[in-house]
């Protein structure tokens, strides 16, 4: 073993120690999971009542719009975790930013803490890789080199980042989950976006929230209804996806097992999401040749209106004339009285920097990326 690799090991060793050490904050046993609105129990009890086919879901739940507006701002997102941590407890329980930032740093530490655990494993494999490499003539042993410098800096940057979650304990899946929860039923759009598709829970941690789970399953579609109806189009096409009747022909996520298969519904968010969004969000800078992100699975170009207008054909083939027509009405109806839907703007970096890559706003079968830290002080 090199004398940098041996050093990297000690590193990420010592860092794997300080972010799963002892704690230095009391979190509650409560998980902080309030009751819901009135509105949203209402919602949700409407929702467990059998509905005709291709009727209209039941109206979305009274849940507060958010104003980013009279937020007060939160703490710097570089700051280190242990410094800022009793600040977004204490505001947690009354502001929804803080409520989001707090769940998104937590989810973001945990992210790390794995990504640490699985570096030692790593390293040992690297050093096997590194030991079977020729070392005969001088292009070997500087391909071998670089191949070295190369894995230390992926493994300092990993160093790097677990320092903002240094001395800070994980908490349960359930009080992190909870901590979305609140800040969606108080309209925060981002974390509405990322409870209402179920990305507040995590495979690995299924049955460690059973209860939270059962919780989501009630109020997910009501959440998710509120947030496409207030125009954010992750939401309105996660929505379409969901109520596709064809959303069983791939994985589904959480908000799939949710609700139930809908093709009239389906059709109507379609037809709204491909009418409403200017051309520059449903052809924007991921479909430019060359740009960012602009790539799809078998080396295509992913072109948004595209990706609906394929979902809007095969609805209307299984469906009959009168249910086209419906499904046309709604979306004409909802046009009038919801707010346009338009793609998220991308989170700025940390300390405000601008982003490097535009988002991709339509991802296949409806799935939404993970809120990051910096978008819960935005407007979503």
């Amino acid at each position: 073993m090199t004398a940098t690799l041996k050093h990297g090991r000690t590193l990420i060793w010592v860092a794997a120690l300080a972010a799963t050490g002892a704690g230095m904050y009391y979190w509650g046993r409560r998980s902080g999971a309030d009751a819901p609105p009135p509105a949203l129990a209402a919602a949700r009890a409407d929702a467990a009542a059998p509905a005709k086919a291709g009727a209209a879901p039941a109206a979305s739940a009274a849940i507060a719009r958010y104003d980013a507006g009279t937020a007060r701002p939160l703490p710097p997102i570089d700051s280190p975790l242990r410094l800022v941590l009793p600040e977004l407890q204490r505001r947690a329980a009354s502001e929804p930013a803080a409520a989001c930032r707090l769940a998104a740093e937590m989810e973001y530490c945990d992210s790390l803490r794995m990504r640490l655990a699985g570096a030692e494993n790593n390293l040992d494999m690297f050093e096997r890789q590194l030991e079977r490499m020729p070392q005969d003539t001088p292009q070997q042993r500087e391909q071998r080199e670089r191949m070295a410098e190369s894995y230390q800096s992926m493994t300092d940057r990993l160093l790097t980042q677990s320092e903002h979650c240094a001395q800070v304990p994980p908490i349960s899946p359930e009080q992190r989950a909870a901590y979305w929860r609140r800040a969606a039923l108080a309209g925060q759009p981002a974390a509405m976006r990322h409870y209402a598709s179920g990305n507040a829970f995590r495979y690995q941690e299924l049955l460690d929230n059973l209860p939270g789970l059962a919780t989501y399953r009630g109020e997910a579609e009501s959440i998710a209804r509120t947030a496409a109806q207030r125009g954010d189009a992750r939401m309105l096409a996660s929505l379409a996806y969901a109520y596709s009747p064809q959303r069983d022909g791939m994985r589904r996520g959480f908000l799939g097992q949710v609700v139930q298969p809908n093709a009239v519904e389906s059709l109507a968010l379609f037809l709204q999401l491909r009418d409403g969004l200017p051309a520059q969000d449903a052809d924007g800078p991921e479909a430019a040749p060359g740009g960012p992100g602009a790539r799809g699975p078998r080396g295509g170009r992913f072109n948004s209106r595209e990706m609906l207008d394929a979902q809007i054909r095969a609805l209307t083939r299984d469906l009959s004339p009168e249910q086209v027509s419906q499904a046309r009405g709604r979306a004409a109806e909802r046009a009038q009285s919801w707010s346009p839907p338009s793609a998220p703007a991308p989170p700025a970096g940390p300390g405000g920097a601008a982003p490097n890559t535009p988002p991709m706003f339509l991802m296949q079968g409806g799935f939404v990326p993970d809120v990051q830290r910096q978008e819960c002080e935005g407007a979503g």
